[in-house]
């Protein structure tokens, strides 16, 4: 058998390993969930040592459902969810759970940060909206302000690939996008700011890994993980990068002529450029993938999570009605009620700020909203409008990117709503846009093989598009809904302005 290599995708939700051949064909794939610790006052961690533990599981079961050995497994790198940050000791043990990007707690934090400081100067040389609770930034602040006997007892403030990479190697190291969505991290430089360090939050570098390139090999993993994982310990493993940007090249998203979309838990749409794009009004961001390359952008806290909130919410019901319906997916079920609604739903406007709002207007304590609601509407009917409001959001940022930068010629959907033919739909119609879906579902993990493939030398850099990046297929704009989803996106916009 040819050579293959894997990617392994460590997001808010799960982790995913999956194997390609050099023609980015897809082999394997196997996925783990884990939960996500959330109460009302903004929390949301991840015991990193759950992800960890999947990750050794879900590597495992992907060689063994391909049918491959280690020996046919050339190279391995990572993608992983960007903005997490945990704390370990001296010895490498976690202080505290992971807090993933959604955990709001630091607000208060953020709010002293736009105070005290030039944000403006920060957003400029960090490419991050640094008043802002998603951020790490604010993140260290709340631990010092709230939990110093943690503080204190900790050695390095690291990423969940850091982690990972620490448990496999013993080495502290992080990769230059992982670090550049920090907050603390020159974008233009290429190394920690360390004016930003000391003026807003009174540490030294010490306490932060090596900043290295996607690229960086990494050798000598420790037997134990090794064998539990079904891998040669001589293996090529590189770093990788964050999951945005190794969405992009997996879509074959090389510059600004295109541009990804992704909906997973979260969602963004990005482009990648030969030099830093940045926006007066800050309502993008701008982080560093290579040396060379930037990815700018905007991301919406709630994606996929606002259709599994409602799945969870009412996950009995739903499925009683998926077996009377017989459908084995709860998803599917969605999709069939969603279909049975007109687009624009009767004027039914769902805001889906479960989490709070990243880009473009950065409210961290926006909520949600279902308005317009009467008794012609029915869970159907909240179904579709939860379908359209997101992608609503997401339209309002695609009029940000384009408002600064106009290049964008394709759109290349991926994620994992790319699996309802009917989001996509509803996607080309509020863009009016044709929509190429990703030729690989799993995007992130195939930026991850790829650059994989850039470590191990089977590719001569990040220039070379492989047939794997062709689109699946083209979805095309129905003019007369998006003369409707016009109508409502307008209210859809001022509904927001009135409430925020």
């Amino acid at each position: 058998m040819n050579s293959l290599f894997m990617g392994v995708d460590i997001g808010t939700s799960s982790v995913k390993a999956a194997l390609f051949d050099r023609e980015g064909k897809q082999v394997s794939l196997y996925h783990k969930e884990y939960p996500l610790i959330c109460n009302e006052d903004g929390m949301a961690e991840i015991d990193p040592d759950k992800i960890l533990g999947s990750l050794l599981e879900v590597i495992k079961t992907c060689l063994e459902k391909a049918g491959v050995n280690k020996n046919n497994i050339e190279a391995m790198a990572f993608s992983t969810q960007l903005f997490s940050l945990m704390g370990v000791d001296r010895n490498g043990n976690p202080v505290t759970n992971l807090y993933v990007w959604a955990d709001s707690r630091s607000i208060n934090e953020s709010r002293e940060i736009q105070k005290n400081h030039d944000v403006y100067d920060l957003y400029c040389r960090t490419g991050c909206r640094p008043h802002h609770p998603m951020y790490p930034l604010s993140k260290v602040l709340w631990l010092k302000n709230n939990y110093k006997h943690l503080y204190e007892n900790i050695d390095k403030l690291v990423s969940i690939k850091e982690y990972v990479i620490y448990r496999l190697f013993g080495e502290f190291a992080i990769d230059i996008t992982d670090a550049s969505t920090t907050g603390f991290f020159n974008i233009h430089e290429f190394k920690w700011d360390e004016d930003i360090l000391k003026d807003v939050l009174g540490m030294g570098k010490d306490k932060l890994g090596s900043p290295v390139d996607c690229t960086q090999v990494f050798n000598g993993m420790k037997s134990g993980y090794a064998k539990a994982m079904g891998l040669r310990e001589d293996i090529t493993v590189a770093i990788g990068s964050g999951d945005g940007m190794l969405a992009n090249l997996g879509c074959g998203v090389f510059d600004d002529t295109s541009m990804s979309f992704t909906i997973g838990t979260s969602g963004a749409l990005r482009i990648s450029l030969n030099k830093p794009l940045l926006d007066r009004e800050q309502r993008t961001w701008c982080y560093c993938f290579t040396r060379d390359t930037w990815v700018a952008g905007g991301a919406v806290n709630n994606g996929g999570i606002v259709l599994k909130w409602l799945r969870d919410s009412l996950r009995e019901q739903f499925e009683h009605d998926a077996r009377n319906e017989g459908l084995d997916n709860i998803y599917k079920l969605f999709d069939k009620y969603a279909s049975q609604i007109g687009p624009g739903c009767e004027n039914l406007i769902f805001l889906p700020h479960l989490t709070g709002e990243r880009s473009p207007g950065w409210n961290a304590e926006a909520r949600a909203t279902i308005h317009g609601l009467g008794l012609v509407h029915g869970k159907k009917h909240i179904i579709r409008a939860a379908m359209e409001g997101v992608m609503y959001k997401m339209y309002s940022i695609y009029e940000v990117i384009t408002q600064i930068n106009d290049n964008v010629e394709v759109i290349v959907a991926n994620g994992g709503y790319v699996n309802s033919d009917l989001w996509v739909q509803i996607q080309a119609d509020i863009f009016n846009r044709k929509i190429a879906v990703a030729g690989v579902g799993e995007a992130a993990a195939f930026g991850a093989a790829y650059a994989a493939m850039v470590a191990a030398g089977a590719l001569d850099g990040f220039k070379e598009k492989l047939p794997g990046m062709n689109p699946s297929k083209i979805v095309e704009p129905i003019p007369d809904n998006h003369i409707e989803y016009r109508k409502v996106y307008n209210n859809f916009i001022e509904l927001y302005k009135s409430l925020y």
